[in-house]
């Protein structure tokens, strides 16, 4: 739980100062589109069920992770878990059309967003640092 706390905080504030400097098109309120649709997502209302559907997305990810891949001792497990999940997130959002700077932005987010929750899951099973 408090892995999903801590990467919900850090990457919704990053992911701000992304959208911030035009980096990427994707703000936290991306994340509430299924359930405001997309004229309401740029909302208050589509920026805080953003936040919360990333804290569930957060959740899941974190109890994915711990559930498949934590026993393992690999550093570089979270960085292909992120991966996947810009796969998948890429996918849903037509990734084939973006330009460079969304690309490399999303990529870079979801890869340290999956190596956080790789090394935090990893190190507290392993009681390491």
């Amino acid at each position: 739980m408090e892995v999903s706390v801590g990467v919900t905080i850090v990457w919704a504030i990053l992911r701000m100062v992304a959208t911030f400097f035009h980096f990427t098109p994707y703000g936290n309120y991306v994340f509430s589109r299924p359930f405001v649709g997309l004229p309401s997502e740029g909302t208050s209302t589509g920026a805080v069920i953003g936040l919360i559907v990333l804290f569930v997305i957060s959740f899941a990810a974190t109890l994915v992770y711990a559930i498949l891949f934590a026993r393992f001792k690999l550093w570089w497990g979270g960085v292909l878990y992120g991966a996947a999940l810009f796969l998948l997130f890429g996918l849903l959002f037509e990734m084939w059309r973006w330009k460079g700077d969304t690309l490399s932005t999303e990529l870079a987010w979801f890869l340290t967003y999956g190596l956080f929750i790789g090394l935090s899951l990893t190190a507290e099973r392993f009681d390491e640092i």
